[in-house]
């Protein structure tokens, strides 16, 4: 077994063109109904069956009515106008959203009319260029932006009166780019996922300045020196995979199941049983760099 002497922890089915309902009221409003699309986790299933999300029209939307007690929804295929009307007269209905591969909506500014929503998952746009303003949304508590191709800025996210939990960026499709992190800082958000391409300012560091106490970021795409430098500027409660000089992954071959860690930049790979006593030492390294940037 692997082990270290500073803290780094642990060491779409779219069948269907109607409704489909789950057993409303059953399923509990919670983190899942804004991290995860499964249709499982919602009230209502409107996802259509097209691969690309394809188009819902006002009557399928309207299938809604019979369901005035769903507070949970995933539905795909929306354009701009369905989008709003979808929004307007059905909204405020639920507290979890989830808008599954509607690519082609560019104004999202009707989502700040929605005063009971709580979580908003939304998967692959290819039009929209901003947030929308939150003011309005204040039981809003959880929002996860994937995929984005267009969507560079994201400082209206300091409009957000209770955001604690925000993820942002690429899921399936490489190559999402923001501007900044920065307007973060000006927000409750407490937990942080980032897993775009690029932050064109390069400033990671400035997080430290928010309220995040877990952040999810791949430290690999930082050198050994820099992920310490980054994370002596947290306090050491910080949670979250940045706080681990690693990540993992495992591959299965016909000669059996093979488990790997990718290290920091510039550093080779080890595999799990076999490069252990490498590892080790990488792990103690790192560890006794960050205690003395720490000690600073």
């Amino acid at each position: 077994m692997v082990a270290s002497t500073c803290i780094i922890a642990g060491g779409i089915r779219s069948e269907t063109k109607t409704v489909t309902v789950n057993d409303v009221g059953e399923i509990m409003i919670d983190i899942n109904n804004f991290s995860s699309h499964s249709i499982e986790n919602f009230d209502i299933n409107l996802l259509q069956k097209e691969v690309d999300g394809g188009v819902i029209t006002i009557g399928q939307i309207d299938e809604i009515e019979k369901y005035p007690e769903a507070k949970s929804i995933i539905i795909s295929g929306l354009k701009q106008d369905t989008f709003e009307y979808f929004v307007s007269k059905y909204g405020n209905q639920f507290e979890a959203i989830s808008f599954w591969k509607n690519k082609s909506v560019e104004d999202l500014s009707c989502l700040g009319s929605l005063k009971n929503i709580r979580y908003i998952h939304y998967f692959y746009n290819q039009r929209a260029t901003d947030l929308w303003d939150m003011s309005g949304n204040e039981k809003l508590i959880g929002l996860a932006i994937y995929d984005f191709s267009k969507l560079h800025n994201i400082d209206k996210i300091k409009t957000s009166a209770n955001l604690i939990n925000f993820q942002l960026g690429d899921a399936v499709i490489p190559g999402m780019v923001v501007q900044s992190l920065s307007p973060i800082l000006d927000t409750k958000i407490t937990h942080f996922e980032w897993w775009g391409k690029t932050v064109e300012d390069k400033d990671f560091s400035c997080l430290a300045k928010s309220s995040i106490e877990e952040l999810d970021i791949n430290p690999t795409q930082f050198t050994v020196e820099e992920l310490a430098d980054l994370l002596a500027q947290f306090p050491p409660s910080l949670k979250g995979s940045i706080t681990r000089p690693y990540t993992k992954a495992g591959v299965q071959d016909k000669s059996g199941y093979h488990e790997y860690y990718h290290l920091c930049k510039r550093k080779r790979m080890c595999e799990k049983g076999k490069d252990d006593e490498r590892f080790q030492k990488y792990l103690d390294e790192f560890c006794s760099l960050l205690d003395v940037k720490r000690r600073r």
